[in-house]
């Protein structure tokens, strides 16, 4: 006679054991966010763990990894196991248009106001103006450094094709260049002016409340969070704009949470940092601002990122915003 392959104990432990696994909490997971402790951007994820927004939203964001940037960010989100994360629009926008299957969700910060633009001291140069046939240094070229530049020099009235930009291979080298005078101008993170010396060391021409309205950073979703997980994304933007009301609102309290984070920027530039940016209305609640997606794909255009048009609205999908921000 032929015996039951498994005892009745062996099926009772499998049926706990699943029972058990399907009961369970998810599992806390990190959202990528790039350049997190070297560029403001990513602060209401930071905010939003240390309130316990993310968990109040009904989510279980519990870390942050940061990215490098450009297409690498994009390529870790999606291979990521959240398929969310915060990147550089202009990233974001290049890799749809390469194929890739995501789409925009929400804007993240609406401003370069993350950036100034500086010259040294006794310089002859006083405003972006007086760049003309000068020297502005970039890391690399199509980078934001570039982006900034070209940006700025079309708010000021200045044809971008009259300033010469230097490709010196990262930040570093182009504050080395700006000291020794090897070029005339260049634009760097606030918190990296900040720590090289700020005003004592350099003289901005052009500052937080001042620069053009391109967006730095925006969140991104992947084709199969979008569609298998649709309430984990609308909780993740919820608590990031709960964030944001904080930051706004508590700019103070805000600033201490982020002390650690971009330790070891000292608290007062931390403070004076998070105030700027918020006189700067540098924050978004979310909400896709049509006109800022289409400044940064005009740029994208002129620093060669693409070579067309593209059709921003297949782009972006705002339907998991709260219902106030999607319009």
């Amino acid at each position: 006679m032929l015996q039951p392959k498994y005892s009745f104990t062996a099926l009772a432990v499998c049926v706990t054991a699943l029972c058990i696994a399907a009961s369970a909490p998810a599992a806390a997971e990190d959202v990528l966010v790039t350049q997190y402790k070297n560029d403001p951007s990513g602060a209401p994820y930071g905010v939003a763990i240390e309130k316990g927004f993310f968990k109040k939203a009904g989510v279980d964001v519990t870390g942050v990894i940061s990215g490098e940037g450009g297409g690498s960010s994009v390529r870790a989100v999606i291979a990521s196991s959240l398929g969310f994360g915060e990147t550089s629009p202009a990233a974001a926008i290049a890799a749809i248009n390469q194929g890739q299957d995501l789409k925009i969700v929400d804007i993240g910060t609406r401003s370069l106001a993350d950036n100034v633009i500086i010259v040294m001291p006794g310089s002859p140069i006083k405003s972006v103006k007086d760049v003309k046939g000068k020297k502005f240094a970039i890391s690399n070229p199509k980078s934001l450094g570039e982006m900034t530049i070209v940006a700025a020099a079309e708010q000021v009235g200045l044809n971008p094709a009259d300033v010469q930009r230097v490709a010196l291979g990262n930040l570093s080298g182009a504050l080395t260049a700006l000291e020794n005078h090897v070029v005339d101008a260049t634009s760097i993170p606030g918190i990296l002016f900040l720590m090289r010396g700020g005003e004592s060391k350099y003289h901005v021409i052009m500052g937080p409340t001042e620069l053009p309205l391109l967006p730095p950073a925006a969140g991104i979703a992947s084709t199969d969070l979008i569609t298998t997980h649709p309430a984990k994304l609308r909780a993740i933007l919820a608590a990031r704009r709960e964030a944001v009301q904080f930051i706004d609102q508590h700019t103070d309290d805000a600033s201490k949470v982020l002390e650690k984070v971009y330790a070891p920027l000292p608290a007062k530039d931390v403070s004076t940092m998070m105030h700027q940016l918020v006189a700067a209305k540098f924050y978004s609640e979310g909400r896709i601002e049509m006109p800022l997606l289409q400044t940064t794909a005009h740029v994208m255009r002129l620093v060669g990122m693409l070579d067309k048009d593209v059709d921003l609205k297949k782009m972006i999908d705002p339907s998991f915003l709260p219902a106030d921000l999607q319009k």
